[in-house]
């Protein structure tokens, strides 16, 4: 199922088809990760050694949220509803929000969380966007979209932005859910925004914009050719340049002041880019449906290496992680990896299935 069939089916109160999509966060010697089982799997990030898997009978139906570590606890979302906060070491569970599941409730929890300020925030599929005691779990505010919350946050200068597949980008008071402005984007909005030096960046269906963060105000907008090159990704940006891909299978790189299109990295046979573009330096790394990981020069768009064929058993829909060389990335699929960034080759696979490494 291609991801513009998931917001289709997403929006006639389906589950997507997807088993999931969330990263994988790495934390003390320990890489984290969300199963298509509906698991959190804890693995040795040196190895891929199994150590422990939450929780240990009946799955939380999907994992899209990437498990976030904040104050030595584990926090994330799930599809059944809940968002629990884990020992990191352990897997044990420290809270539950709600306490007892009832999606009528609480909805899907899709997004990854955003912790800081000790408090936990996110939004769910009943249209919610929640603020809960990042210690206890008790809420602290809540605040109403139009649509599913899809979108994860971010929190600049006392203010939280999201967006929703109601095709707004919302500014609320971190402290209260005071809404602050809303921005009608004229399309879904899925990806995380991107606030930086007063500006808030990020994609609605094949539109990029740039608002004035204080504000609302549109700075300036980019709009591709092809109406159905959509924008997924939670975009990321480097000296003067905004970095993104899209679900035709192109890489752009805008100028932020301006929008303006610095170059054009078109990915042969326009495979669906839903990873953000991880920076190292003037060096990219991306995922993409096709099963291959590439690397990019970030200066001129030009094509560094991709990944061997058949080295990754799964398309990628998250976004890499890039620690001490080493990039992580989960596959959908029951596999996640660890590959040496030089040179995009296997370190570690683990088999979520077997709760072992792989040979795939």
């Amino acid at each position: 199922m291609t991801l513009a069939s998931l917001v289709v089916f997403a929006g006639c109160g389906g589950t997507p088809g997807a088993t999931g999509w969330s990263a994988v966060t790495v934390d003390n010697n320990s890489a984290f990760v969300g199963g298509a089982d509906g698991r959190v799997y804890a693995v040795d990030a040196n190895t891929g050694a199994y150590k422990w898997a939450f929780p240990s009978d009946k799955g939380m139906t999907s994992v899209y949220s990437t498990p976030i570590i904040q104050n030595n606890t584990l926090y994330v979302g799930a599809y059944d509803g809940g968002m629990r906060a884990l020992d990191p070491s352990t897997g044990a569970l420290r809270w539950q929000f709600p306490a007892e599941l009832n999606l009528s409730v609480v909805g899907p929890i899709v997004p990854t969380p955003l912790v800081a300020n000790n408090t936990v925030y996110f939004g769910d599929n009943n249209h919610k966007f929640y603020a809960l005691d990042a210690a206890t779990g008790t809420q602290k505010w809540t605040f109403s979209a139009g649509n599913k919350i899809w979108s994860g946050a971010m929190l600049d200068n006392g203010t939280i932005y999201f967006g929703s597949l109601d095709h707004f980008l919302y500014a609320l008071d971190a402290n209260t859910g005071a809404k602050k402005w809303a921005y009608d984007a004229g399309g879904i909005i899925e990806g995380m925004p991107l606030v930086e030096n007063g500006t808030v960046y990020f994609g609605a269906l094949n539109k990029f914009i740039a608002l004035d963060a204080a504000t609302g105000t549109l700075k300036w907008e980019f709009v591709s050719d092809n109406p159905n090159e959509w924008i997924w990704a939670h975009p990321t940006a480097s000296n003067n340049a905004i970095y993104f891909g899209t679900l035709k299978g192109n890489v752009y790189a805008l100028d932020k002041n301006t929008g303006t299109k610095l170059w054009m990295l078109p990915i042969a046979n326009t495979p669906e880019i839903r990873s953000s573009i991880v920076i190292d330096g003037d060096t990219g790394y991306f995922g993409a449906s096709d099963l291959y990981m590439y690397k990019i020069n970030l200066s001129n768009g030009q094509l560094i290496l991709k990944s061997a064929e058949k080295a990754l058993a799964g398309p990628i829909y998250a976004t890499p992680t890039l620690q001490n060389g080493v990039l992580y990335i989960q596959v959908q699929g029951h596999t996640m990896y660890a590959l040496n960034a030089s040179d995009l080759t296997r370190k570690w696979c683990f088999d979520e299935n077997n709760r072992q490494a792989c040979g795939n």
